[in-house]
């Protein structure tokens, strides 16, 4: 493992059945969290390390690192670490360091691996298997330009059956921007010009998205192809699904930019649009959500949404309907993920 690449671990604790990749309150370290209780998580591990982790397993993590910039092409890398172990393995190297650089995603069962190298001439989507390292897409490289985070999004996922692979993003000059493709050979399942904001169901190969500016959310499938997933119009924002429950949760912003989170599930059977001024929800078990408060910027928010995260958080238990405060600042992922339980 190169030294400008490696991640540490301590872990005091043991595995659990529910848990998550934490930053809490007052520290920039990540931590492996027990979130059974998702209002009081118990830490298992505390990572150190220069780079974003995330869950593969209930007991390791990857993360992607790089040398390069767009315009300065360096060595990157993507490597795995058991946390209990402290086994560290370098999974896959290239030269490169533009946006999207190292982007990547596991399949459930851990027996393939997509990711995205990035440089100032192309974008590359890879799959990696034991039968080898494949690019199966080549796309334009990704132009200078600012980012809209209402509508601009890189999304790369396998569905919880192992089946599909998806990636859905906004920044490449040329190339579809929605692909969806067969986990076992890499070829073309479904892939249309312009996509964001997606995700793959709770279980199946089910892939919600959107497609830039526009508020009909889409579903494809195998058997169908794609349609109209509901008949509510909503501009979402980073959907993202449960592990086994069948329920979505994502932001919406109004039309002065103020956002509410909102858990839709069971085919708009349950859930909806939650209270408070509320964004970013991102599953930390099958019950609970983690957000952050968000609070009018006025003359400090720059070219981004009226509102700003003020620093306080919450976790939100869909069962009982309440809200929490919370000591975690940031929720980078959980395990296990669809396809695992």
């Amino acid at each position: 493992m190169p030294a400008w690449a490696a991640m540490h671990a301590s872990c005091p604790g043991a595995p659990a059945t529910q848990e998550a990749l934490l930053v809490m309150q007052g520290s920039t370290n990540p931590i492996l969290a027990d979130v059974t209780d998702a209002k009081n998580p118990r830490t298992i591990c505390t990572i150190t390390g220069s780079w974003s982790p995330e869950l593969i397993t209930q007991t390791s993590i990857s993360w992607s690192a790089t040398q390069g910039t767009a315009g300065t092409p360096g060595n990157s890398v993507i490597a795995a670490f058991d946390l209990f172990t402290g086994t560290s393995t370098v999974v896959a190297t290239w030269t490169g360091g533009g946006y999207m650089d190292g982007l990547h995603a596991w399949s459930p069962d851990r027996g393939f691996l997509a990711y995205v190298t990035s440089d100032g001439s192309a974008v590359n989507l890879h799959l990696l298997s034991g039968g080898g390292d494949r690019v199966v897409s080549t796309m334009g490289a990704v132009p200078g330009r600012g980012v809209n985070p209402s509508e601009d999004d890189a999304y790369l996922g396998f569905s919880p059956d192992g089946a599909y692979f998806a990636f859905v993003q906004t920044y490449t000059s040329s190339g579809d921007h929605l692909q969806i493709r067969h986990t076992m050979d890499g070829s073309v399942a479904y892939s249309q010009a312009s996509g964001t904001m997606a995700t793959w169901a709770s279980s199946g190969s089910v892939l919600y998205f959107r497609k830039p500016l526009g508020t009909v959310i889409s579903l494809w499938d195998p058997s169908g192809g794609a349609s109209q997933a509901f008949g509510q119009q909503l501009a979402w924002i980073r959907p993202r699904a449960d592990a086994g429950d069948d329920n979505l949760a994502f932001t919406v912003r109004d039309q002065a930019g103020t956002p509410r989170a909102w858990v839709y599930g069971h085919g708009g059977r349950s859930g909806g649009e939650l209270p408070n001024v509320r964004s970013s929800p991102i599953w930390l078990n099958t019950v609970a959500v983690f957000y952050v408060e968000e609070a009018p910027c006025g003359a400090t928010c720059g070219p981004g949404p009226a509102t700003q995260p003020d620093g306080k958080a919450f976790t939100y238990d869909v069962g009982q309907q309440a809200e929490t405060a919370s000591r975690i600042s940031q929720a980078w992922g959980a395990w296990p993920r669809p396809g695992q339980t």
